[in-house]
């Protein structure tokens, strides 16, 4: 082996410290431009949840001033109609009560309460005269903490996901309702960042302070403030590829600590290494469950679910490995693979029965994934018509409206069926559905498991085929295990459609084949 010579040796050690020393000023002037520039970004992003705070605030205020100018009978259908009118309409809002003699006497997911609920005390008085609970767990669904804001004899409550579409990570957030008479401060949405005595003195600022970089607005006259928070850390990470391009003027040395961070960043990922190589050797499987109609139990379509059992026997649950991939953003590896299954093993079926639809499930990501797009195109190209691969996406999939409504309106115009799955889990509204412009909704299972019990959720399964009803919207039924629930929708809706165990579990092609002859 050739040794290294003395200078040569002296020059390679000068030209690393160099290197290195380089790299190291150019990234400390790269973290403080990336401070400055997290710092900006909070101050948007505050004001950005302070602007949804004051919304929701002058929607509630106006749903209240209306409701209080409806006359009549209090609890009447005609004032519920009327108060269901305005819930429906209304963004932020998802549930309307009416209150008689300080008790809680209807509302507009349950109808009328016997007997009425006496309310409690709130956890402050606005300055307007307004009673607000700040956490309260709801009457239709325990489990969930909203807000309740009450006026008059009437009050609203505060969808739980109002700020769903503005999460941002990985910054954090926090919506807070300060009173400040009795110096108190009650955190509606998401959790704490700073102390309560910042809240109450109000204004607008931003601060450093323990590791954040912390924004806060306290916007005039509404008592509440929004603070949005980022480590200094997750700052300096989000423009790691400014950071490292300048420390590459380091030289040699400097690309080597580029190189060394960056293997330092990839951590192993097990999971999605074993997923990656599963889906190049084709080892993930496709099966389809069913779809009938209810009255006749005819199949009119099957869902593609995608199952995988690795190299070792072991079976990964799809909500396990789908997960995975959608926080790597490799989801769309997952649709495309589903997708060109499709096309080359149902594409007789599909072709020999044109009334046959088949969906698949996408994630957000899809929407503006091109390589999405282009397999459907090349779908449609090899014979299957867009009106048989049908698409479905869930509510959280399509709180970002700007991304979610164009692509919706892009796959049925060319003739792709749009269905939104798990509903009733997103607290959608009759506005929602109108702007998504979809074909058909999918009724979560949690809403099927009901019938035939006494859990409050009954009460809104009719709410919500009505409002498929208005909206001329498909309906399929999640989850059907018994013939109690089958006759149940059969019969309150005519053309309903359903899938789930009664009629059959995931079939292969083969046995979904016979099943469907």
């Amino acid at each position: 082996m050739r040794r290294i010579a003395k200078p040569q040796y002296l020059t390679i050690v000068a030209c690393l410290i160099a290197g290195l020393l380089g790299a190291a000023l150019a990234f400390s002037g790269a973290k403080i431009l990336a401070l400055n520039a997290a710092r900006a970004e909070a101050d948007l992003y505050a004001d950005n949840l302070a602007r949804r705070a004051e919304a929701i605030a002058r929607e509630t205020d106006t749903i209240l001033e209306q409701a209080n100018n409806i006359l009549g009978v209090a609890c009447s259908q005609p004032d519920l109609a009327n108060l269901r009118r305005i819930a429906f309409g209304a963004r932020y809002v998802k549930d309307m009560g009416r209150l008689v003699d300080g008790r809680l006497t209807c509302t507009t997911s349950l109808g009328a309460i016997n007997p009425p609920l006496l309310v409690g005390e709130p956890d402050f008085i606005g300055d307007r005269g307004r009673r607000i609970w700040v956490n309260q767990r709801l009457i239709i669904a325990p489990d969930v903490i909203g807000m309740i804001i009450e006026g008059g004899n009437a009050n609203a409550v505060v969808s739980p996901g109002a700020f769903l579409d503005l999460e941002f990570p990985p910054f954090r957030y926090s919506i807070a309702v300060v009173n400040s008479r009795e110096r108190t401060v009650m955190r509606s949405w998401g959790n704490k960042i700073v102390d309560d005595e910042v809240l109450i003195e109000g204004g607008n600022r931003t601060v450093d302070h323990e590791g954040d970089l912390i924004s806060i607005r306290c916007p005039v006259p509404y008592p509440i403030c929004a603070v949005a928070a980022l480590t200094r850390t997750e700052a300096i990470a989000r423009q790691s590829g400014f950071t490292v391009a300048l420390a590459g003027i380091g030289g040699a040395a400097g690309m080597l600590f580029a190189l060394s961070a960056s293997l330092l960043i990839r951590k192993p990922r097990t999971l999605i290494s074993r997923l990656m190589e599963a889906l190049r050797a084709r080892e993930l499987t496709v099966v389809y469950q069913p779809i009938v109609d209810l009255p006749s139990g005819r199949m009119v379509s099957a869902e593609a679910l995608v199952r995988w059992t690795d190299r070792n026997g072991e079976t990964i649950r799809p909500d396990v490995f789908v997960a995975a991939a959608e926080a790597e953003g490799l989801a769309g590896e997952i649709t495309v693979y589903v997708l060109r299954e499709i096309e080359r093993s149902a594409r007789s079926l599909l072709q020999a029965n044109p009334e046959l639809v088949v969906t698949v499930n996408i994630a957000a990501a899809d929407f503006d994934d091109d390589n999405f797009y282009a397999v459907l195109d090349d779908i449609v190209q090899s014979g299957i018509p867009a009106t048989q691969i049908g698409i479905e996406l869930t509510e959280r999939s399509t709180v970002v409206r700007e991304v979610a409504i164009p692509a919706i309106t892009r796959l049925r115009k060319v003739g792709h069926p749009v269905y939104l799955d798990d509903f009733g889990t997103g607290y959608s509204s009759l506005s929602y559905l109108q702007d998504l412009g979809i074909d058909a909704i999918k009724i979560d299972k949690a809403f099927t498991d009901t019938v035939g019990t006494d859990s409050v959720k009954v009460s809104i399964t009719p709410l919500i085929l009505e409002m498929a009803r208005t909206l001329r919207l498909k309906v399929v039924v999640e989850g059907i295990e018994t013939t109690e629930q089958r006759d149940y929708f059969a019969k309150a809706l005519p053309g309903c459609r359903g899938q789930g165990w009664l009629f059959s579990r995931p079939l292969t092609l083969t046995q979904l084949i016979a099943f469907y002859e």
